[in-house]
Parts: C-alpha cells; structure tokens; sequence
C-alpha cells in the first residue's frame, strides 16, 4: 500500500468529529485491533484489495498511530511502507490519541478489551 492522503479525509472514522457508530461496514473491533497490534488498515474510500496499487493506507489510522506512538512493524503483506507513510501524515490533532479512544467513541463509551479478553469472557 501507499499513503494518498497525508490528512485524515474527511470521510475517516478516525477523526474525533467523525460521527459516533460510522465505520463503513466493519465493526469497531475490526480497526481498533489492527491499529493496537500495528497494522494501518487500508483507506475506506481507496481498499481495492491487497493486491491493488490503487489501495492506499489510512491516513487517520496512521495519524492515531502516531499520536499513541505506535510504530508499525511492516510484517505483513501490504504493509511494506507503513513506516515511512506513518512519519508523513500531518494533522494529528483531530486524530483520536489511542485505538481505546477510538473504539469507546464509536461504541457509546465501552472499554476497548484486547481480543484474547474477549475470547476468554464468552467462554
């Protein structure tokens, strides 16, 4: 992936305006464990698939990423770059500071818990 935007667009449900609930499909899990474990999900507006050059990273994935000091590892396919992608994005400050604000924002106030928590409380 690339980085297209160097600002959260303002479609991004990582911006802290961004209306509460607006994940363009997935669930808020499905972003806030991504970022939590270093992986920048791909952009809402520019996912044409792993293979697509057109798919570009998140801008405010990256932005929350770096906000939290979260330094991508580049491990996985399609990940190659994040690093460098990461030390470009501007406009931090209308990111959320961590995936936890993130995730509470988006789900009315709950606690972000790590998914091995989750497996472990539905047992």
């Amino acid at each position: 992936m690339k980085l297209h935007h160097d600002t959260p667009c303002a479609e991004c449900p990582w911006r802290k305006e961004a209306p509460a609930g607006w994940l363009g499909g997935h669930p808020p899990e499905y972003y806030a464990d991504a970022v939590r474990d270093g992986e920048v999900p791909a952009c809402h507006l520019r996912d044409f698939g792993p293979e697509d050059d057109r798919t570009a990273f998140c801008a405010g994935a990256l932005a929350c990423m770096k906000n939290g000091a979260v330094l991508p590892p580049e491990r996985w396919p399609g990940q190659k770059g994040a690093r460098a992608a990461r030390q470009k994005v501007r406009n931090v400050e209308g990111a959320f500071m961590t995936y936890a604000h993130f995730y509470a924002h988006h789900t009315g106030g709950k606690r972000y818990e790590a998914p091995w928590l989750r497996k472990a409380e539905t047992r």
